[in-house]
């Protein structure tokens, strides 16, 4: 029962009665929680039941049921008497706490607001597509009707407002708000929840008695553990370095080399990972450490090579491949070719 609901009591004789409420209204005591409340007589003169009426008020509160007490029935200056003018006994039982007429006249608050979870995250980190879940914790079950509208939540994502729009968790005392990350979203601190911006947009959340809940709650701070990187990184290939015979150095595209363990090097954000490709075909990762990365390629004599590399960073976003470097592998030593002796002087020549 909530405030501004009716209980209804009935008193039943043991023959048809007759209230005279001229001078006064007969009542009948309630016990709501641990507080007397007066049931004043309604209806049923003329008839054996009698019904007595409360209504239910603000700040009222019975988890266990409305029970009455033995012989709490009083004509308060009226009159309950049959037909021939006998004056009614009114004296009667108790009756128990009733389970069936509980009363919650107290609206549910908001007890936290969090971010509980999201799907996809790396490394602290969250990208393109992946979904944060935040959780509203209530006092008490609650129950969502979202019919005219959907309740949302609203996250602030580096210097911009983001809407979480309820999922789930009507029934129970915590309700499930979730957000898709977009491209070109970052936060660098962490997302944050804001004081007050849980709203029901058109929808309701109540209690199982029909208390609309108080959405007001406290502010979330960055969390650190729910950034935001959707920035794909700039691979860096920088060198091709020939450390072996007589010609040694860096190479530029088009370049031949006789050394067949060829030195890649480069740059990359802390973190991240490198793959080498020969074209489109991987060849493995690179060593990286700390901003720099390496990678010794095989070369074999006579194969030309387009060497480029590719990114991926903590959030899990990749680069594009870097330009191609040409290098055709030469290890093989020129053959000398001496075919004659030419005599062209005097007679005989040849």
């Amino acid at each position: 029962l909530n405030a501004g609901d009716i209980v209804s009591v009935t008193a039943t004789f043991s023959e048809s009665v007759i209230v005279d409420s001229a001078s006064g209204t007969p009542t009948l005591t309630l016990v709501v929680g641990s507080t007397d409340r007066t049931a004043t007589y309604a209806s049923g003169s003329g008839s054996a039941p009698l019904v007595f009426q409360y209504t239910i008020q603000a700040g009222e509160t019975d988890s266990d049921g409305i029970s009455f007490g033995a012989n709490v029935l009083a004509l308060n200056n009226g009159t309950i008497k049959d037909a021939a003018g006998n004056d009614a006994t009114i004296t009667h039982s108790s009756v128990a706490a009733n389970t069936s007429y509980k009363v919650d006249t107290t609206a549910p608050t908001v007890s936290s607001v969090a971010i509980t979870s999201a799907t996809g995250i790396q490394n602290n980190l969250l990208n393109v597509g992946d979904n944060v879940s935040v959780t509203a914790t209530f006092s008490e079950s609650v129950i969502v009707d979202n019919a005219s509208g959907t309740p949302t939540l609203t996250l602030a994502v580096g210097d911009d407002n983001q809407t979480a729009t309820y999922t789930s968790g009507s029934g129970g005392t915590t309700l499930v708000f979730k957000y898709t990350i977009q491209a070109g979203e970052t936060d660098s601190n962490g997302i944050s929840i804001g004081a007050n911006v849980l709203a029901l947009n058109s929808g309701t959340i109540k209690d199982a008695t029909g208390n609309n809940a108080t959405l007001t709650h406290s502010a979330l701070t960055d969390n650190a553990s729910y950034k935001v990187d959707t920035t794909a990184p700039t691979a860096n290939f920088s060198t091709a370095t020939d450390d072996v015979g007589t010609v040694q150095g860096a190479l530029t595209s088009g370049n031949t080399t006789d050394d067949t363990a060829l030195v890649l090097s480069g740059t990359n954000e802390s973190g991240s990972s490198v793959k080498v490709y020969n074209g489109s075909t991987e060849l493995g990762a690179a060593t990286v450490s700390g901003t720099s990365w390496s990678y010794s390629a095989t070369v074999a004599n006579g194969t030309t090579y387009q060497f480029n590399v590719r990114e991926t960073d903590l959030a899990g976003n990749t680069s594009a491949a870097t330009s191609n470097l040409a290098v055709t592998g030469d290890t093989a030593a020129p053959t000398a070719n001496f075919t004659a002796a030419t005599d062209d002087i005097g007679t005989v020549q040849g």
